[in-house]
């Protein structure tokens, strides 16, 4: 029972350093979106909107620079991870509750 309370206890550690060092996240989707022709006529526009769920789950979309597509995508993969991890820590805490 004390090695598994230790091990549990480790696991939870390494959870947090997880998270500590999980870097800037952002919440959300990146979609590339076409707009209509230019005004001088030269092919169509393209865009990339950032869209999340903000306060009181409303939806709020964002313009976003092509130039930091890959930041955003970077940002939002290290959210999902720091979620994942965070959801396997409460795990991890409920089980060392349960053993005290």
């Amino acid at each position: 029972m004390q090695n598994e309370k230790e091990r549990t206890k480790l696991r939870i550690a390494k959870a947090q350093t997880c998270l500590y060092r999980a870097g800037a996240m952002l919440k959300g989707t990146v979609n590339k979106v076409v707009l209509g022709e230019k005004k001088k006529g030269e092919g169509k526009r393209e865009a990339y909107l950032l869209t999340y769920k903000g306060e009181r789950n409303k939806t709020r979309t964002v313009y976003i620079k092509k130039q930091r597509v890959a930041d955003a995508k970077r940002m939002i993969t290290n959210y999902q991870k720091a979620k994942r991890t965070l959801d396997q820590l409460v795990e991890l805490n409920m089980k060392l509750f349960k053993m005290t």
